[in-house]
């Protein structure tokens, strides 16, 4: 499977340095919940992925966005990290959120 055009742009918003900030990460047997926002260039987008699929503050087509992509290999980079650390992932979860 090739790097669709989400993708491919999820990966370059790493190589650009985009910001992930984490506002909900929860573990529900094994799956994980995530909240929170994309930011680059004085923007900011918000972004949820879970078990039951992905939605994004920016909506073009119904098509899933580029800041799905980075986030989810975000993710994946992030939790990579951590085992390298041999440290868990832990869950974040701030007020009113």
């Amino acid at each position: 499977m090739g790097a669709g055009p989400s993708r491919g742009r999820g990966l370059a918003g790493l190589q650009a340095g985009w910001k992930w900030e984490v506002k909900h990460r929860v573990f529900v047997s094994r799956v994980v919940e995530l909240r929170g926002f994309v930011q680059y260039d004085r923007k900011e987008f918000g972004v949820s992925i879970s078990l039951k699929g992905a939605s994004c503050s920016f909506v073009v087509r119904g098509v899933h966005c580029k800041y799905i992509a980075f986030v989810a290999m975000a993710e994946l980079a992030h939790e990579a990290a951590e085992r390298s650390a041999h440290r868990q992932v832990q869950e974040v979860l701030r007020a009113g959120q």
